[in-house]
C-alpha cells in the first residue's frame, strides 16, 4: 500500500508510503489518494484527517521516473486528470484536513497540501511549486486560486513563474502556513490541534468548513450570514435531536 492509515478516536492520519522516492506519486498512489478521499464525504465516523509523509519529505508530486513502467500515471504523461479529482474530493469531503509538512512539499504534493485546510511545516521543509520546470503551466491542480489569495497577487506569480523554492519561515511570513515546529515535534503539534478541534459538537467542525469555503467566494457578506443562519439553525436542530434520542 502506497498510503498508511492510522485510524484512532475520530481521527484518521494518513501518511505517504513511498520513502524511497520521497513519497513522489506513483499510479497506485493516485488511485489510493482518490478513493480515500471520496470515500471519506459520506463517512461520519472521522471527524479530522491528518495528512503527512513518511520518512525525509512530505511529498515530492508526480514520480516522472515511472515513465514506461506500470506504476506510471496513465492519464497523459503525469496523469493530472486523477489528481485534479483528488483536490476536489478533498475540498468536498467534511472533514477538516491538517496537513503536517514534514519536508519538501513539491508539484502535487504542494498542490496536496494547499488543498488541506490548515498546514504546519517543520523547520527545514521547502515548498516547491515545480510545475514550469517540468514543461506544464505554472498554475496546476488549483494552487494558484489559494497562493494568490494567501500571498497576494505579486508574490504569488513570482513564486509560481520562478518554481523558486521557499522555505517553512518564509511560507509562515506569508500565511501560507499557521505554525513552523522543529521536526521531533510536527507530529505532536499536528495531534494536538487534533484533539482541541475534537472539543467541538458533532458536527460542528463540517458545518464550519462548509461556510468557511462558501465566505471565500461571496460577494455580499449579507448572504454569506443568511448562509450561516440556515447552517447554525439545521446544526442547533441536529444536536437537539441527538441529545433527545441520547436521554430517551
Amino acid at each position: 500500500m502506497t498510503l498508511k492509515v492510522e485510524k484512532s478516536d475520530g481521527v484518521w492520519t494518513v501518511k505517504f508510503n513511498r520513502p524511497e522516492r520521497m513519497n513522489a506519486i506513483n499510479e497506485p498512489m493516485s488511485v489510493e489518494l482518490l478513493e480515500l478521499f471520496e470515500g471519506l464525504r459520506r463517512n461520519e465516523d472521522v471527524r479530522i484527517v491528518i495528512l503527512t509523509g513518511e520518512g525525509r519529505a512530505f511529498n515530492a508530486g508526480a514520480d516522472l521516473k515511472a515513465g514506461g513502467t506500470p506504476e506510471a500515471l496513465r492519464d497523459g504523461p503525469r496523469g493530472d486528470w486523477r489528481l485534479r479529482d483528488t483536490v476536489k474530493a478533498m475540498r468536498a469531503c467534511p472533514q477538516p484536513i491538517i496537513s503536517l509538512v514534514n519536508g519538501a512539499a513539491a508539484g502535487g504534493g504542494l498542490a496536496l497540501a494547499l488543498a488541506s485546510d490548515i498546514i504546519v511545516a517543520a523547520k527545514g521543509a521547502l515548498l516547491v511549486p515545480a510545475f514550469i520546470k517540468i514543461g506544464l503551466s505554472g498554475s496546476e491542480l488549483g494552487v494558484s486560486w489559494r497562493l494568490q489569495r494567501t500571498m497576494g497577487i505579486s508574490a504569488a506569480r513570482e513564486f509560481l513563474f520562478t518554481s523558486r523554492p521557499m522555505s517553512a519561515d518564509k511560507a509562515l511570513d506569508h500565511g501560507i502556513v499557521s505554525a513552523v515546529v522543529e521536526p521531533d515535534e510536527l507530529m505532536a503539534y499536528g495531534n494536538q490541534l487534533a484533539t482541541e478541534m475534537l472539543q467541538a459538537a458533532p458536527d460542528a467542525l463540517r458545518v464550519t468548513k462548509r461556510t468557511l469555503d462558501a465566505a471565500l467566494e461571496m460577494p455580499d457578506p449579507a448572504l454569506l450570514m443568511e448562509l450561516e443562519e440556515r447552517s447554525q439553525s439545521s446544526f442547533v436542530r441536529r444536536n437537539i435531536r441527538q441529545r433527545k434520542s441520547e436521554t430517551s
